[in-house]
């Protein structure tokens, strides 16, 4: 497997994570609504639109972890919610996730201590 390929596969991973957090902590919302909480809460390193992020919501709806509601509104909009499989996808997911984020601030941990200023006068 290619760097590019491995890269693609953790970036699909984490925006199914994203699109489960979101769902979870904010309630039912549409994939453009998803796509817009991506973008501003990762700081635009994530570059998330509704045609990237509604692919993950067919796969996680796919695999029983969001429901859609009806189509709504002059333009169809549909509404999605997270299911209690997808709750325990995304908690699965943490877990899986956790020693990534801890080994890296480890490293962010040590970076910050070897190249703090030196105190002495």
């Amino acid at each position: 497997m290619t760097d590019v390929e491995l890269l693609s596969r953790h970036a699909l991973r984490s925006y199914s994570l994203f699109v489960l957090y979101f769902l979870l902590t904010q309630g039912p919302m549409s994939g453009y609504e998803i796509a817009q909480l991506i973008k501003e809460r990762s700081h635009g390193q994530f570059k998330a639109t509704a045609g990237n992020v509604y692919p993950h919501l067919h796969k996680l709806k796919e695999a029983g972890d969001v429901r859609a509601g009806e189509p709504i509104g002059g333009r169809e909009k549909i509404v999605y919610e997270i299911t209690e499989q997808g709750k325990r996808t995304l908690r699965e997911g943490a877990l899986e996730k956790r020693p990534l984020v801890k080994g890296l601030l480890t490293i962010i941990d040590d970076i910050l201590e070897r190249t703090a200023p030196s105190s002495a006068p």
